[in-house]
């Protein structure tokens, strides 16, 4: 009976022994398993990471180079035509005229009540003008004795381009004193278009008579350079 129990319990444990055996390889097999397929989803994570982040910056860079570029050659394109322009039109009108480069003298325009006043350019080059020149009357005592500034004329100003001893002009207009009561002026104190220095140009045998108080309507109005005289000029 000793014999019989001693080999039972021997059975026992060696099956005890068998199943914790095949309980750690199933363990370490699953361990090992579970590893591997961590492995191999971090490579694979990696691997798509890798060639996400390379073909995004690659385009990025592709894009963003492409656009300089672009936009570069677009810009010295645009330049270089825009100053070629430029120099065609300054060839075509010259520079703008000088006051110290204009020598103005008055004339009769043939019509009532309205003054031509000539513009010369004593210039060595052509010159040109665009728009209204200042213009306030002025007495036989001097630039102390001064009267209304003319008024703008509601006309469109054009560019008058003028070369070397040529003439260009614009009219000056007034409304003569019928009182008996107005201010005679002998001289105009003339700007030219976009000048800043005046010049004094008598009248000579002409001369303006408006009203000493101004009222609504201007005594005196002038027109851009160049308007409805001549040719344009």
């Amino acid at each position: 009976m000793r014999v019989k129990k001693m080999s039972a319990l021997a059975l026992i444990v060696a099956a005890a022994g068998l199943s914790l055996t095949a309980c750690t390889s199933s363990a370490g097999s699953s361990t090992s398993a579970n590893t591997s397929a961590s492995t191999a989803a971090s490579s694979s994570t990696g691997a798509s990471s890798s060639t996400t982040a390379g073909t995004s910056t690659g385009g990025q860079g592709s894009t963003s180079g492409s656009s300089f570029s672009g936009s570069t050659g677009s810009t010295k394109g645009s330049g270089t035509a825009a100053q070629a322009q430029s120099q065609a039109q300054s060839s075509t009108s010259g520079s703008r005229c000088k006051a110290d480069h204009l020598a103005l003298s008055a004339t009769a325009s043939g019509t009532k009540d309205e003054i031509v006043v000539n513009m010369k350019n004593t210039g060595s080059t052509k010159c040109s003008m665009h728009g209204f020149p200042g213009v306030q009357l002025v007495g036989p005592d001097g630039l102390g004795d001064t009267g209304p500034d003319a008024a703008r004329a509601d006309a469109t100003a054009s560019t008058v381009t003028v070369g070397p001893g040529e003439e260009t002009r614009f009219l000056l207009h007034f409304s003569p004193d019928t009182s008996g009561s107005g201010k005679t002026y002998t001289r105009l104190l003339v700007t030219p278009p976009n000048e800043t220095v005046e010049e004094i140009v008598n009248l000579n045998d002409l001369t303006i008579t408006v009203a000493a108080a101004s009222g609504t309507v201007p005594d005196v109005v002038v027109d851009p350079v160049g308007y409805h005289v001549g040719s344009g000029k």
